[in-house]
């Protein structure tokens, strides 16, 4: 991912109430190593169910607000896959997140859209660890560098689909 100011960052929220306009960056943000993340996620410190997700595609930066839902202690100790990095977690490594879609109709305004996501918003460790090679496998480097595609794709594919607009199923006469 290229290095982004933090200008930059803050404007390519797309789903911001105007009630919601202060985007707190995380402390470390002067320290991202962008050559080694594929998207920048992290917590308001002072909202910690808030989160928020900023990639990049085709030059310009694109990313989302999104509410972490509370981890539901039912599901005992089941192993939960996150959306983005495709890794099995715990399940209480593993969260549900979801984005409310923009929209001027307050009819609309709980139209979200959620993913389970790692709760640490942090994939891109797991996705540089080494993984268990078998013997016809690819080399390592590409391993990671596929898995790295993938997460790219889905990440960007996921921002895209809480900024456009919904296709509702009715027709214009």
């Amino acid at each position: 991912m290229r290095p982004m100011t933090r200008e930059e960052v803050r404007g390519a929220i797309v789903n911001l109430e105007p009630s919601e306009n202060k985007v707190r960056l995380p402390v470390w943000f002067d320290d991202v190593r962008w050559d080694r993340v594929d998207y920048l996620g992290w917590r308001d410190l002072r909202s910690p169910q808030r989160a928020y997700l900023v990639t990049e595609a085709e030059g310009q930066a694109l990313g989302v607000l999104l509410r972490q839902a509370p981890n539901d202690a039912a599901h005992g100790s089941r192993a939960m896959m996150c959306d983005l990095c495709r890794f099995t977690r715990r399940f209480n490594e593993v969260s549900l997140f979801t984005a409310r879609r923009p929209s001027r109709d307050k009819r609309e305004r709980l139209n979200t859209i959620g993913l389970l996501l790692c709760t640490d918003l942090d994939c891109a460790v797991k996705l540089h660890s080494k993984p268990i090679r078998q013997p016809f496998d690819p080399p390592v480097d590409e391993m990671i560098e596929a898995r790295r595609v993938g997460m790219r794709s889905r990440t960007i594919t996921f921002i895209r689909s809480v900024s456009e607009p919904q296709r509702t199923g009715r027709r214009r006469r």
